[in-house]
């Protein structure tokens, strides 16, 4: 897959100008994919797709020291390479600190590939028509007016070659689908296998009447602080998303975070001290599980946060370097980075606790925030008035306060959501209606 551009990055010469080192990363793609829009599923604006595709991304060390990083398309990576490496010549820029090629290493044995996929990719999408069916006949059922919704299979080969003798090859596969009942609420699966047809029908039916309850106006709670249940969705959002941003190295160095380096490997908790953040790659068939990085780093397990205290940023080559720490594993997916602490309590013990708060279903404007202090002020369009028993209609509302502040507060509790990876979390937060 990346002979030719092997030989075109070893041979290229511009003048004086030679590469001394470089690495490469490769990816081979056939992807099929079906979409459904308001309902009419393959039509002009949610086509059957069948395509395939080949992509490389490039690290290229100049003789005078300075890189040059990119990407470049099939036709790049084969005749059009000298073309690209002038182009990359003339890009390049110092940065000793990205100066750094991978050589041989173990690998760990991770499990990435199911055959049912890699079929399901080749030809087509005709096994998903008992699926279909069961999403119309949910719609019917539950009196929703429409539906969109996404399947993908994929199958892909990847290899990192380097100057220094590195060379790894693996293949895997993915396969995700997400449906959205009245264009309001939506869930979905993604991994690198099927998900079992018990759960498929489990989670579409848990959509179905969580959406039905969004039909349904409550009574508006008081302004102020709150019982709140975030769902999974927000957590995964919001909570992990401000969480790694301040974990990560480019962060870190930059004074982007809220967490200086000094901080990590100290005692210090900087969350509640029974709470935990890790990344597994190495769990098996999950869609953020892989054996190596695009920089030929071997996937290993990491814990960011261990028990409220920090203990490392998460490190690619050039920001290891940069902070003296080690490279660490990089979180893929969601599925294979873990928020853990206390046991979790079960959704309808959250209701009780919650009684007279609300669950927060999504929120808008994550990406707005101020993740570096945590401060945040979210529009909540989608939540649910509760009960002892459970949601009893839907609300509207906006979420305001401090992220830091409220994963330290005692009571704190992470919930269990059945299918969800990611667990909720039941907190004090305030809360005002719309």
């Amino acid at each position: 897959m990346l002979d030719r551009l092997v030989r075109a990055v070893s041979t290229f010469r511009a003048g004086p100008r030679a590469i001394a080192q470089w690495s490469l990363f490769a990816t081979s793609v056939r992807r099929t994919g079906l979409g459904t829009k308001d309902g009419e599923t393959g039509n002009a604006y949610a086509p059957v797709s069948l395509t395939e595709g080949l992509s490389a991304r490039y690290l290229l060390v100049w003789d005078d020291g300075r890189v040059s990083r990119g990407a470049l398309e099939r036709r790049q990576a084969g005749d059009g390479a000298p073309a690209a490496l002038d182009n990359a010549l003339a890009a390049a820029f110092d940065d000793p600190d990205s100066a750094q090629v991978q050589g041989p290493a173990p690998f760990p044995d991770v499990d990435l590939f199911d055959a049912r996929v890699a079929d399901l990719a080749e030809q087509g999408v005709h096994e998903l028509a008992p699926r279909l069916a069961a999403v119309r006949a949910a719609v019917r059922a539950g009196g929703f007016r429409t539906w969109s919704g996404s399947w993908s299979a994929a199958s892909a080969e990847t290899q990192v070659r380097t100057s220094a003798g590195l060379e790894v090859c693996g293949r895997g596969t993915s396969f995700g689908w997400h449906v959205t009942l009245d264009g309001v609420l939506g869930d979905g699966f993604a991994g690198r296998t099927l998900d079992a047809d018990d759960a498929f029908h489990a989670r579409l039916d848990r959509l179905a009447r969580t959406a039905a309850f969004l039909r349904v106006p409550a009574d508006r709670p008081r302004a102020g602080a709150l019982r709140v249940v975030l769902h999974p969705r927000v957590v995964e959002e919001y909570v992990l998303g401000t969480l790694l941003h301040n974990l990560e190295g480019a962060a870190v160095w930059n004074g982007e975070s809220r967490f200086g380096r000094e901080r990590f490997g100290s005692d210090e908790p900087v969350l509640r001290d029974d709470l935990t953040l890790r990344i597994d790659p190495l769990e098996p068939l999950r869609a953020g599980s892989y054996r190596f990085t695009s920089e030929g780093v071997p996937a290993e397990r990491c814990t960011l946060v261990d028990r409220g205290r920090l203990r490392t940023p998460v490190l690619d080559l050039k920001y290891a370097r940069r902070l003296g720490l080690r490279p660490t594993a990089i979180p893929a997916a969601d599925d294979t980075v873990w928020l853990e602490g206390p046991p979790t309590i079960a959704e309808e013990v959250a209701w009780r606790e919650a009684d007279g708060g609300v669950l927060v279903l999504s929120v808008l404007g994550a990406h707005t925030q101020d993740l570096g202090s945590g401060d945040f002020s979210l529009s909540a369009p989608q939540a649910l008035r509760l009960g002892a028993r459970g949601p009893l209609g839907a609300v509207r509302g906006t979420l305001s306060g401090n992220l830091f502040e409220t994963l330290s507060q005692p009571d704190l509790h992470l919930v269990r959501f059945e299918g969800q990876h990611t667990p909720g979390l039941l907190s004090s937060i305030r809360f005002d209606p719309i």
